[in-house]
């Protein structure tokens, strides 16, 4: 009989491409690319072609504010447009009077983006496609790396899954979609997983 303990949730969440890294399919050879992270910026490179990208992972705020030369009242208009975020100066309406009048845009960090969600099989940082992705009727099935994968291979394949000793947190099992884990389908999903495995 196998029996495997469960990983704590952060272990494998897209989180770990601080650390271990995430495989993506590079978006200029289709080769083999890796996502990590640090605490300013998100960083792909292909293993297969060199490319590389990275991107400031702080999220900011765009707008003019100023007194309004017509209504005298202070006003702030957020620029949402990223084609004018750009600009140094853009002209913009009161937005109490109507008045169009010039003012310099102002970049200001509003916060630290902690995106760690995989969405249609994309990781969150450049939303490059995961490397180990398939489906299932219809439905995404993923892992982020080989070590992931592994993972997900031992848990579903176990006949004994445990949670781990001590207090109860959320693990990994807990955020797998539920048809991963119903009995009549991880057979069939163990057999996909491998043929990922293998290529």
């Amino acid at each position: 009989m196998s029996r495997i303990i469960d990983e704590p949730y952060f272990t494998y969440s897209a989180y770990n491409a601080l650390t271990s890294g995430i495989q993506v399919k590079c978006p200029k050879c289709h080769g083999t690319g890796m996502v990590t992270a640090d605490d300013d910026n998100a960083y792909f490179r292909c293993l297969s072609c060199g490319h590389q990208e990275t991107r400031d992972r702080t999220i900011y705020r765009y707008d003019v504010h100023n007194q309004c030369k017509n209504c005298g009242r202070y006003y702030r208009v957020d620029i949402e447009d990223t084609a004018k975020q750009h600009f140094s100066v853009l002209y913009v309406a009161c937005p109490y009077c109507g008045k169009t009048m010039s003012g310099e845009v102002h970049k200001t960090a509003e916060a630290f983006s902690y995106i760690g969600e995989i969405r249609d099989g994309r990781e969150p940082y450049f939303g490059l496609e995961l490397w180990f992705l398939t489906s299932f009727q219809g439905k995404p099935v993923w892992a982020l790396n080989r070590e992931h994968l592994a993972y997900l291979i031992g848990y579903l394949s176990a006949d004994l899954r445990e949670k781990p000793p001590g207090r109860a947190k959320m693990t990994q099992a807990d955020h797998l979609p539920t048809f991963m884990k119903t009995a009549k389908n991880r057979e069939r999903i163990v057999k996909l997983l491998r043929q990922m495995q293998e290529e």
